[in-house]
């Protein structure tokens, strides 16, 4: 049986933005990581569907009015690729950003397992994030 890892993917986004985290749960494989970019406020290796969640909630809260638009997924096989923006405002100075963002997601066994984000700017957020902006 094939999988479909864009739809999978997407099962993801959806149930996400319903607040659904059960279903996200139940999309996310036993060995889920999430690599962020050292430099960020949440930066590191998030592992387990625990670790990943809290990531989530981590993202959002840094930021305020925190929104993804996704423009586009694009599969091969396990591999997905997410392009998005990312908009927000710095929690302590409410300065706004817009930020491109670019996601390749890995799945295994029909089932998401790794997820690597790719920031325009780190910088920028990180001064954002810090108050320097």
């Amino acid at each position: 049986m094939q999988i479909d890892s864009k739809a999978t993917v997407q099962a993801f986004l959806d149930a996400s933005v319903r607040g659904d985290e059960s279903a996200m749960r139940a999309l996310l494989h036993a060995d889920i990581e999430v690599v962020e970019a050292d430099s960020l406020p949440y930066g590191g290796v998030h592992r387990g569907a625990d670790g990943f969640i809290a990531l989530i909630r981590r993202v959002f809260t840094t930021w305020r009015d925190t929104q993804v638009s996704v423009q586009s997924v694009v599969a091969e096989g396990d591999q997905v690729v997410m392009l998005a923006t990312m908009t927000g405002r710095g929690r302590e100075t409410g300065t706004a950003f817009t930020m491109p963002i670019a996601e390749v997601w890995t799945l295994r066994d029909g089932k998401i397992l790794r997820i690597t984000p790719y920031y325009l700017d780190t910088q920028l957020l990180c001064d954002i994030a810090a108050g320097r902006r």
